[in-house]
């Protein structure tokens, strides 16, 4: 059977477990699911408050594009706020943290980063991929080790390069032998040339330690500070930059050379370019003083990564034809300062994020009524005929889908796609 069977946490009556089990028998062959390419593209982080400006600009055509053809919405995140990797296990689930597993980054318990085989609830891949589906996986948080599943997965642990003191780790992705495949695509901050990112900053604009010296003694610090760091601050910006890199060149790989009906691709930089460099785009909105040489240098990085972002979108786009469907996503926005110690971008996680939907059966309206993570998997059920797990936390998005499509794969219902090791 393809894919890990998951612990169900309620306990299952005896119909419920002969109606499962017939589920199962099923789930094999393809049958009643609706045939179609999907894509997935996770951009972490985005927010609509910086999107909005750049699409009116015409300086985001690709993620336009794909709003003007189909539906698109504000994301509500998980409230209270939690992390990223809580979060997209949530969309990956359709299941809040009590049912997934996945409460941070590290367990509180035993200090450990949470990884895959902690997570008590199956994914839409496992479950589309045990329908008969061929499925990629590319980046998605808390992805290590990889799973078994109907296809390819390239976990997030991929990009980080083996050290002396720290070997690479087993099962970075499935199957094994896909590792030599792709060992070479991946890109680490030191092979990224200063001609490779001089796009994203106005270097030639940073204050000169002259000129900070002639400032009140108050900002002179905060600028000579602000100089001694910058080139630190692009560094760490290609450390990202990198990540993103190298799992756009996997998945570009993987797609032309492994195609599958089922692609989801996770790219994590627009979240990090927010919260090291939303500060110097937008001074006067976070309540903290900015020096004057983060505003003059990373006053435009968070829109141009956006920018490089509907790039690696539209790439990802081009790779497929007009009849795939294709979501766009994001996990949470950006509000709010950092305290008055901290240099850099933005620290709390807004609660809204990005959500556009466009391809065969979708409506073609514009905006929709906002919607939640929690919605991600029922909706990508519903895109494939599939029944929605009535212990799923989200919902299907009715009012995304044409009428026509509805009437065709009316929403249906089973208990749980959870089965107990036992069964």
């Amino acid at each position: 059977m393809i894919g890990r069977w998951r612990i169900a946490k309620a306990t299952l009556g005896l119909v419920t477990v002969i109606l499962l089990l017939c589920l199962v028998a099923g789930c094999r062959s393809r049958g009643d699911v609706v045939e179609r390419r999907f894509v997935l593209v996770g951009l972490d982080g985005l927010e609509w408050s910086a999107v909005e400006p750049l699409l009116e600009e015409g300086r985001l055509p690709n993620l336009e594009a794909l709003m003007n053809r189909g539906v698109w919405c504000r994301l509500r995140s998980l409230e209270p706020k939690r992390k990223s990797p809580v979060i997209w296990t949530t969309m990956s689930t359709g299941k809040l943290p009590d049912k997934h597993g996945i409460s941070d980054y590290v367990d509180p318990m035993t200090k450990k980063l949470f990884t895959s085989n902690v997570r008590t609830a199956r994914t839409f891949w496992d479950i589309l991929g045990e329908r008969g589906l061929t499925v990629t996986v590319i980046g998605w948080l808390v992805s290590w080790p990889a799973e078994e599943v109907n296809g390819y997965m390239v976990t997030d642990y991929f990009r980080y390069p083996p050290k002396p003191d720290r070997p690479l780790p087993e099962n970075l992705t499935y199957p094994d032998e896909l590792l030599a495949e792709i060992e070479l695509l991946r890109i680490v901050d030191r092979d990224i040339p200063d001609s490779e990112v001089e796009r994203f900053f106005d270097l030639a604009d940073a204050m000169s330690g002259e000129e900070a010296q002639r400032l009140p003694v108050e900002k002179m610090f905060r600028e000579m500070r602000a100089i001694s760091e910058f080139e630190g601050q692009i560094e760490r910006f290609k450390d990202f930059f990198a990540a993103d890199r190298t799992f756009m060149a996997v998945a570009q790989h993987i797609i032309r050379k492994h195609p599958t009906d089922i692609s989801v691709v996770y790219l994590r930089g627009t979240d990090s370019v927010s919260h090291m460099f939303w500060a110097a785009g937008w001074p006067d909105a976070v309540g903290v003083e900015v020096a004057e040489t983060d505003a003059r240098v990373f006053g435009e990085t968070v829109e141009r990564y956006y920018v490089y972002a509907d790039e690696m979108l539209g790439e990802l786009v081009a790779e497929f034809g007009d009849d795939t469907t294709i979501m766009v996503c994001s996990d949470h926005g950006f509000e709010g300062p950092r305290s008055p110690n901290e240099r850099g971008g933005i620290k709390d996680h807004g609660p809204l994020g990005v959500f556009v939907l466009a391809g065969p059966g979708v409506r073609s309206v514009g905006e929709i009524e906002e919607t939640s993570v929690r919605d991600i998997t029922p909706t990508i059920l519903e895109l494939f005929g599939l029944p929605i797990g009535v212990d799923m936390d989200g919902v299907v998005m009715m009012d995304a889908f044409e009428d026509d499509y509805l009437s065709a794969h009316p929403v249906r219902q089973i208990p749980t796609y959870e089965i107990s090791e036992e069964e």
